[in-house]
């Protein structure tokens, strides 16, 4: 049973608990975007990395996709989740400090981004994992796309203020010593959560019965990985969402690498100008999560995916043209066009999660997200380290044509595939998908209903 709030059941405003989750993301959310810039800009900036090592530094971000993500998603079954991420808080609080405090020592390198960019991307990883699997078990089915909505509206609303925030004190205090704003956040998230009241539920396991000669250890967590991606695989709607975002992520990790050297070194922008930039991606968030909140979803699941994937792939393919016409102007056309993909983006985000949510069984949450997630990440380190490479070959802004042809791309599979017909939950609860090795049959007592 979800654990609500004996306020008001069905209602998420006065949800105290629900309340909570939503400070803790606020906060944390925020600080994330300082990092998203600080980082990369410690790196321009701060140590004048290559584009290659710029590269390397998102790729290693971008490591905890190909393999722990699905070996915490298999482990995450059986484990109460808010310990979790009060655990993955206060980590991150601790390694983001030791930038600040080795730059401050003068042995701040490269080697030493890379090993924090990964050790920050695993926990980011599991952070995100637990959360997506606890939401289900806090609030009811029937709050799912108001619940996603929400905590997405004020993602949003950081990725507008964090960048700007970011920039101001990548100026004010030096990039690496920004970070420690992000820092502070996690410390706030983990306190926020510790006070959520109501009892999690223990894990009702992994869907199959330990009886004699069940398999455990390495093989269990083996098995249990693989049954998270064939439900993927046997769910035509997940499916084609798995390939055709694996496809836009690949593509988008591949601009992203190159975007901020891009407009830093070749459009001569400053770092309060990136943070502006990278503003207008959280008001489309916002104008996005409001629409979905608001009711848009009227026009049907399907038809919203794929109005998500055409504005952003379209928006993403235009940034190279943009000419070099003064820092305003430059700056002023990448925002519109940043508005126009985090509209997308974050549209695809709620939908695509909460039909997620709806569709999977209770007992696979955790390992079907790991799965869902590693297809759609798996080659975000490659692209991120072959757009360095790019870069460094081809110049920034050739390197960013590429982009060009391969963004659009997902709007095509996805305009051809099942989620097109999809109009709403109930039609995707009640699709044929087939059960994955070890998981409850679909009308089994883990199920939410």
């Amino acid at each position: 049973m979800p654990v609500k709030d004996p306020a008001l059941p069905g209602s998420l405003r006065r949800h105290a608990d629900f309340n909570r989750l939503w400070l803790s993301q606020a906060v944390s959310d925020a600080g994330s975007q300082v990092t998203r810039l600080a980082l990369p800009l410690t790196a321009v900036l701060y140590l004048k990395a290559t584009p290659a090592q710029i590269g390397l530094m998102n790729g290693a971000t971008q490591l905890a996709f190909l393999g722990p993500m699905l070996v915490f998603g298999a482990l995450m079954e059986t484990t109460r989740k808010r310990p979790l991420m009060i655990g993955a808080d206060l980590s991150r609080a601790v390694i983001l400090t030791l930038i600040p405090v080795l730059a401050w020592a003068g042995d701040l390198s490269m080697p030493v981004l890379y090993a924090v960019a990964f050790v920050q991307g695993c926990l980011s990883v599991a952070f995100d994992l637990a959360y997506r699997s606890y939401l289900p078990v806090m609030i009811s089915p029937d709050l799912l796309l108001a619940g996603n909505s929400r905590l997405q509206t004020t993602d949003s609303l950081s990725q507008t203020a964090g960048p700007a925030l970011g920039g101001g004190l990548v100026q004010l205090l030096r990039a690496p010593f920004a970070l420690l704003a992000d820092a502070a956040s996690f410390v706030f998230s983990a306190a926020s959560l510790i006070s959520i009241r109501g009892r999690e539920p223990a894990p009702s396991g992994r869907g199959d019965p330990v009886g004699k000669g069940s398999t455990t250890g390495p093989r269990r967590v083996a098995r249990d990985i693989w049954s998270g991606l064939v439900f993927i695989r046997n769910h035509p709607v997940l499916r084609s969402l798995a390939v055709a975002g694996g496809i836009f992520n690949f593509f988008a990790q591949f601009q992203l690498t190159i975007f901020v050297l891009y407009a830093v070194r070749m459009m001569r922008l400053s770092g309060g100008e990136v943070g502006l930039v990278f503003a207008g991606f959280g008001v489309g968030g916002v104008l996005a999560a409001f629409m979905l909140g608001r009711g848009a979803t009227r026009i049907g699941y399907g038809w919203l995916l794929t109005a998500g994937f055409g504005v952003a792939g379209l928006a993403g393919a235009t940034v190279p043209f943009v000419p070099a016409s003064g820092a305003l102007l430059v700056t002023a056309s990448f925002t519109g066009l940043f508005l126009l993909a985090g509209w997308g983006i974050i549209a695809l985000n709620v939908v695509s999660m909460t039909l997620r949510q709806v569709a999977t069984p209770a007992s696979l949450q955790a390992r079907t997200n790991a799965s869902f997630g590693f297809a759609l990440s798996a080659a975000t380190p490659i692209a991120a380290v072959l757009g360095g490479v790019a870069a460094a070959s081809l110049g920034p802004r050739a390197a960013l044509f590429i982009t060009s042809g391969g963004l659009p791309l997902p709007l095509l599979l996805i305009a051809f595939s099942p989620v097109l017909g999809v109009r709403t939950l109930e039609q995707l609860a009640g699709s044929g998908a087939s059960s994955a090795p070890g998981s409850p049959a679909p009308d089994g007592p883990d199920q939410h209903r």
